[in-house]
């Protein structure tokens, strides 16, 4: 599969679950199992990204990896940043909206 492709498809389906952790549900907010499933999802979708990403990556000179992760962080804004949010330990990052 062409690797822009698959990044675009992916793109969209971590903006819909981001969508639906953060979107109020019938005028409540989800319940707690509907969120941490939804957290379960993102989380999974976006190691499967990762290992995506990291097999396109392998084999390449460091230069065609610097580049290549310009362009990722350039078009694929919402990857890249919930990429290095996941890579923070969880003493700085909350992952649940109050």
């Amino acid at each position: 599969m062409d690797w822009k492709r698959q990044l675009k498809t992916d793109e969209r389906e971590l903006k819909v679950l981001i969508d639906r952790i953060g979107e109020p549900r019938d005028g409540g907010q989800l319940s707690h199992g509907e969120r941490q499933m939804a957290l379960r999802s993102l989380s999974e979708k976006l190691a499967e990204t990762r290992s995506f990403v990291d097999d396109c990556m392998s084999g390449r000179s460091d230069y065609e990896k610097a580049v290549l992760e310009y362009k990722l962080r350039v078009e694929y804004p919402l990857f890249s940043h919930l990429t290095s949010l996941s890579e923070l330990s969880r003493e700085y990052v909350e992952w649940s909206s109050s």
